[in-house]
């Protein structure tokens, strides 16, 4: 077990130090989680795209006086979103059972 003291900074913060005993080297887990905003925007971008490429494939006969490009620019950006946000859990919970192993040793500064 480690053990803490407190130390008080300039700026009125207080931090956790390790005493100078603990300094024997420790196993550490480390593992990579994927960027959430990334995934989400990349998802959201290919829903905008598909909704433009969509709306190329409407004839002029099917369309309606509604704004067709809005609706799925909306409807088709969302599932992206969505996706997107599905796929970045879908990663994390993928890159969380395989845990690599290492060996770190705490520095005082």
């Amino acid at each position: 077990m480690l053990f803490f003291r407190l130390r008080a900074f300039r700026g009125g913060y207080i931090g956790a130090v390790a005493d100078k005993k603990s300094e024997k080297p420790e196993q550490v887990e480390i593992r990579r989680a994927p960027k959430v905003l990334a995934f989400t925007l990349t998802g959201a971008a290919l829903g905008l795209i598909a909704a433009f490429v969509l709306n190329l494939f409407i004839t002029d006969e099917a369309r309606s006086n509604e704004n067709v490009l809005g609706l799925l620019l909306v409807a088709l950006g969302s599932l992206g979103l969505g996706l997107g946000v599905a796929m970045a859990i879908a990663v994390d919970l993928i890159s969380s059972r395989k845990p690599k192993q290492a060996t770190a040793s705490r520095t005082n500064k």
